[in-house]
């Protein structure tokens, strides 16, 4: 029997403030007491970024690139003037199946701005194709190569006459993660349940009777500080041993962003204390390089927060910012000034792009990240905000968001019941106190991680 069916029979619920407050008072409330900041989890569920999932394991896929580059597998001697050059490709350029993007008769542009067509593509070794380029201009000479070289396929040229090339593709991508269950209890006793607040629920058109005490912020706070730990630092549970002896089944858990961004994105390095706009500018060229959109979510510890406000302080006060507030605003929380308010970004326009910093106090957390030995207060983490269609489901998938599981109108997003001898309802023990316990099924959703920057020292 779960504790579910208990409570149904209650008089009286208690509810969590994830479901009775809209995300801009909740913001509000956790700052009231201790002032402990927003937590990552507020912020997505601020912007909308939650949806549900009916499986334990979900994901998305992402397209390839449509063009793609030559990387050299190893160094090649420069040859002599007008003459051929040959260099195997890197494993970095095939894939599984050994198949490349470069075909006959492309035309190669390399670095010292010499041109080749691809004249042959040796495959007697399918995992090393070698391929061999014949300048445009007899002229010239080819560079030498290093290792792990770019070489950009800049067009193609054929005879009169000739046929067609060998068709191209691109593939897909496919993201998985896992939800993961996260819970956490309270216990009062029988006489501190005669101090509670009282409150009215509206849910679906009906009118329930519930109670709402300080206990439950703090229980709220948890579980929040609980998901935040599990969206930004979780990783996937692949130990086969991880089992709970009890249940007999398998632990899972989510992979949080900071995990992912390693996986798949882009970390760069700065000095802390001497943060300037050259570690910015940098910042923004791989964000170009991948084509990240005009708006970029930049969540950051005390440290690196200030550095970046000390080095940027004259494009703070750029005239356009008033401009991008009120059009992220209207992008991302639909005109809510009270929204908007309540998460309180700061906004940087620079370099085209529209930067929302966030100061996260979570990172800084003496109790947590900002622990003596941990790197939070001097971390960022940026990433585009926006929406992007999966080509298999055709289904848009925000850049970063939270899944939860539900099915119907069983919703597991966040659940709150309770177990005890005290209080309105049946008496299910003979201890006066009445427990109260929160659980939520719920992992982190990314997509586009290319696009994701890890600033760190």
């Amino acid at each position: 029997m779960t504790p579910d069916a208990i409570a149904q029979i209650y008089a009286s619920e208690i509810v969590s403030g994830f479901d009775i407050y809209k995300p801009e008072k909740l913001n509000v409330l956790f700052n009231r007491y201790g002032d402990q900041g927003l937590s990552y989890f507020q912020i997505l569920r601020s912007m909308g970024f939650e949806e549900p999932v009916s499986q334990d394991t979900y994901g998305h896929y992402e397209e390839n690139r449509i063009h793609e580059i030559c990387i050299v597998n190893a160094n090649v001697s420069q040859p002599a003037q007008g003459a051929d050059i040959s260099f195997t490709l890197s494993p970095n350029s095939l894939d599984a199946n050994n198949n490349f993007y470069v075909r006959k008769w492309d035309i190669i542009l390399f670095p010292n701005e010499v041109t080749g067509s691809v004249v042959n593509i040796d495959v007697s070794t399918p995992s090393a194709p070698v391929i061999t380029c014949r300048l445009n201009d007899s002229t010239e000479r080819f560079p030498a190569l290093t290792a792990g070289q770019e070489l950009v396929i800049f067009t193609n040229a054929f005879s009169e006459g000739s046929g067609q090339p060998t068709g191209a593709i691109r593939g897909v991508w496919e993201y998985t993660n896992d939800c993961q269950i996260i819970k956490e209890t309270i216990g009062v006793t029988g006489s501190e349940m005669t101090n509670q607040t009282w409150i009215e629920l509206t849910s679906a058109g009906f009118k329930t009777p519930g109670y709402y005490f300080l206990g439950q912020v703090d229980i709220d706070y948890r579980m929040s500080l609980r998901i935040d730990g599990a969206l930004l630092w979780g990783k996937r549970t692949v130990n086969t041993n991880l089992v709970d002896s009890v249940t007999g089944r398998r632990i899972k858990t989510t992979e949080g962003l900071i995990p992912y961004i390693r996986r798949v994105g882009n970390e760069q390095t700065y000095t802390s204390g001497s943060f300037s706009v050259t570690e910015f500018d940098e910042m923004d060229r791989t964000l170009d390089r991948e084509h990240a959109g005009n708006y970029i979510l930049g969540l950051l510890g005390i440290q690196l927060h200030q550095d970046i406000e000390n080095a940027l302080v004259n494009y703070f006060a750029n005239t356009n910012i008033q401009y991008a507030r009120q059009t992220v605003n209207e992008a991302l929380f639909n005109n809510n000034e009270s929204l908007a308010a309540s998460v309180n970004f700061k906004y940087l326009v620079k370099s085209e792009r529209t930067f929302l910093f966030k100061r996260m106090a979570v990172l800084s957390h003496p109790k947590l990240y900002g622990a003596t030995g941990y790197e939070g207060p001097k971390l960022g983490i940026f990433m585009p905000i926006n929406k992007k269609k999966d080509p298999v489901s055709g289904n848009m998938v925000p850049s970063i968001g939270v899944r939860y599981k539900a099915l119907g109108k069983y919703s597991r997003r966040m659940e709150v019941w309770q177990v005890g001898g005290a209080g309105e309802g049946l008496k299910v023990t003979d201890i006066d106190a009445q427990n109260t316990y929160q659980r939520c099924h719920i992992g982190a959703h990314f997509r586009g991680g290319n696009q994701f920057v890890l600033l760190e020292t």
